[in-house]
């Protein structure tokens, strides 16, 4: 059975109701092409996808539109619908507008026809028409030269009409007071409220009242599989708000191991590289002669010579320790100003220069403390860290009735979760090692908990060390939660509504006060403010309440509320209006709003008198 529907088109397609494009005729079929006339029969649900005035719209050409529209649309089934629908409602408007230039009389002569096909750069060839490339195009596309030229017509019967209504739109003299409006300021005395105002007793709620809520939104409560866990936790965190390192340990170590706490040696060097072996050994001969190590190192890296360890000359300051490059270790000099023969490395040959030395250097004992300090204090927490590993484990292996039991014994405190699901971030399960524990046969059984404590979990992040130990005590699967389970929940969200009414009713208090007395317990107005439409000092939802109060003509003032969210809200009293004298010319900005009032009223006006049946399998 077809439904006859009465709907005006989405937003985006309003806009383009006329907005015919050539390409879309001959590529994809849309449009007027696929309305066929015909009955209601089964046959037809089969051929039309939906009928206009007895008109079917061809079933194979909108599908072939709509594939080609959702193809990159993803898997959503709700978003792809959407797509089909916007396809169809596209080519019904197509067709309407169609039919209401046909109406009207539009003319469009064979002359006009002519002059627009040989504008399509679709046809063209070395910049201009070719009426080859024409005729190959339309074969190409199942076209013949007439049945492509009365497409042309009806398309420019449609540009004509929308043509005709753009243009003759015009933005009245009177139209312009709107500036006064839009430049218009208001000055305004504001406080602010909130739910304080409202004396609210959770006592007015009754089981019946959640018991009610439970039964008439059950779907509300899907809840994932989840359970309640026990479990004991001892952390690097924890632990180390019990240590504490002495100045004398801290001393002691300083002494103790003083070499740990120095900076090394170091050694300045340059370097000659070069690629030729023979020119390496004749730099060498030379330098052995009196020639300038850096006058050498100026010509050879003008022949664009450069070392694997950085530019030839001056490379700096090394350590001098196992990190030091092995091309200077194997250079061996011992005295600064000494050169080296050439040293063979990957690539060419390099003659070494030691530049410089400085000796070892012990460190300040006051600067090194801090460092001696945070290695002590790691040292402490890693071995009482262990300590309490060990105490748990020999605790586990004497077999605890519960996790209580292994607490008294290690002395660690219990901690007891709500109901915690796989996937949940903000508990325990964040630890994947502990959650795959959790959930794990060894704690549920045939829906049921085991009571069995786990072994030691470590859990080892970049933000410190964790051992866990837990026990699931309790498990649900997967489905409507039962009541007792969620009666907080539902207590908290008829509290909520109730308190929001009341927020609103006694808002709504407010105001009938201030209008009859001028006065309402409650408010202050504090301070005042002189707004226009762009005003931010305020919430534009504020503001926007501001500009549609209207001044009494007694002079009084007028009062107004907005709500900000569930528990705050303005409250203004307008005093005065100030609206300018003289007009702003803002036609440019109205006129493009009143040509979409004349699209959209337009379509909505066509649609209204059509007849638009959607076959019942059409999937939108």
């Amino acid at each position: 059975m077809m439904e006859t529907i009465r709907t005006a088109a989405n937003n985006i397609v309003v806009k383009i109701i006329f907005a015919i494009i050539i390409v879309c005729f001959i590529f994809t079929g849309v449009g007027f092409l696929g309305f066929t006339s015909g009955g209601h029969s089964a046959r037809d649900q089969q051929q039309y996808i939906a009928k206009v005035d007895g008109n079917g719209i061809s079933r194979a050409e909108f599908e072939a539109q709509a594939r080609t529209v959702t193809a990159n649309a993803g898997g959503d089934s709700s978003f792809i619908k959407q797509l089909r629908r916007n396809v169809l409602s596209y080519q019904i408007d197509n067709y309407l507008a169609y039919k209401f230039s046909q109406k009207i009389g539009v003319a469009i002569s064979n002359d006009q026809i002519k002059k627009f096909i040989k504008k399509q750069k679709d046809f063209f060839k070395n910049g201009k028409f070719d009426n080859q490339t024409y005729l190959n195009l339309l074969a190409e596309n199942n076209f013949t030269p007439d049945s492509y030229a009365e497409i042309i017509r009806t398309v420019l019967q449609q540009q004509q009409v929308i043509s005709a209504l753009t243009n003759s739109n015009f933005v009245l003299p009177i139209d312009l007071e709107i500036s006064s409006l839009k430049n218009q300021t208001r000055n305004i005395y504001a406080a602010t409220v909130n739910t304080s105002i409202s004396d609210i007793d959770e006592a007015n709620i009754t089981l019946e009242d959640e018991q009610k809520y439970y039964n008439e939104h059950s779907k509300e409560f899907f809840k994932n599989e989840r359970v309640k866990v026990k479990y004991i936790v001892i952390s690097q965190d924890i632990l180390a708000k019990n240590i504490n390192v002495t100045t004398d340990e801290v001393k002691n170590e300083y002494n103790k191991n003083i070499r740990a706490y120095s900076y090394p040696a170091k050694k300045a060097y340059s370097v000659i590289f070069v690629t030729d072996k023979d020119q390496a050994y004749d730099i060498a001969k030379d330098i052995s002669s009196g020639a300038d190590f850096e006058d050498i190192v100026k010509t050879v890296n003008k022949n664009n010579d450069i070392s694997p360890y950085g530019k030839n000359g001056s490379l700096g300051w090394f350590a001098d320790d196992e990190s030091l490059p092995q091309v200077f270790k194997d250079a061996q000099l011992k005295k600064v100003g000494k050169i080296s023969s050439p040293i063979t490395v990957d690539g060419g040959y390099v003659i070494v220069k030691l530049d410089g030395i400085q000796p070892k250097k012990f460190m300040n004992f006051d600067y090194a403390k801090h460092q001696i300090e945070s290695k002590l204090t790691k040292q402490k927490i890693q071995q009482v860290l262990e300590s309490e590993e060990n105490k748990i484990r020999t605790a586990l292996s004497n077999s605890p009735k519960n996790i209580e039991e292994l607490a008294n014994k290690v002395g660690r405190e219990v901690i007891s979760t709500d109901w915690v699901s796989f996937n949940d971030k903000f508990s325990i399960a964040t630890h994947p090692e502990v959650r795959d524990v959790i959930f794990s046969e060894e704690m549920i059984v045939d829906g049921k908990v085991t009571d069995k404590i786990s072994d030691l979990i470590p859990v080892d992040r970049n933000y410190g060390k964790y051992d866990f130990v837990v026990q699931t005590v309790d498990y649900r699967p997967e489905g409507i939660a039962p009541f007792d389970e969620v009666k907080d929940e539902i207590h908290k969200k008829l509290f909520t509504k109730m308190a929001n009414s009341q927020f609103k009713s006694s808002v709504d208090n407010i105001l009938t006060q201030l209008n009859e007395t001028g006065n309402a317990k409650n408010v202050q107005f504090a301070k005042r403010y002189t707004l226009n439409r762009n005003s931010t000092e305020l919430d534009q939802k504020v503001v926007n309440m501001v500009f549609n109060l209207n001044l009494s003509a007694a002079g009084k003032p007028i009062y107004g509320a907005e709500f900000l969210d569930d528990k705050n809200a303005y409250i203004v009293a307008l005093t005065k209006v100030d609206t300018p004298k003289e007009y702003e010319d803002i036609s440019s900005e109205l006129l493009p709003l009143f040509i979409n009032d004349t699209h959209y009223y337009l379509a909505t006006d066509i649609r209204s008198k059509a007849k638009i049946e959607i076959m019942p399998d059409s999937n939108l």
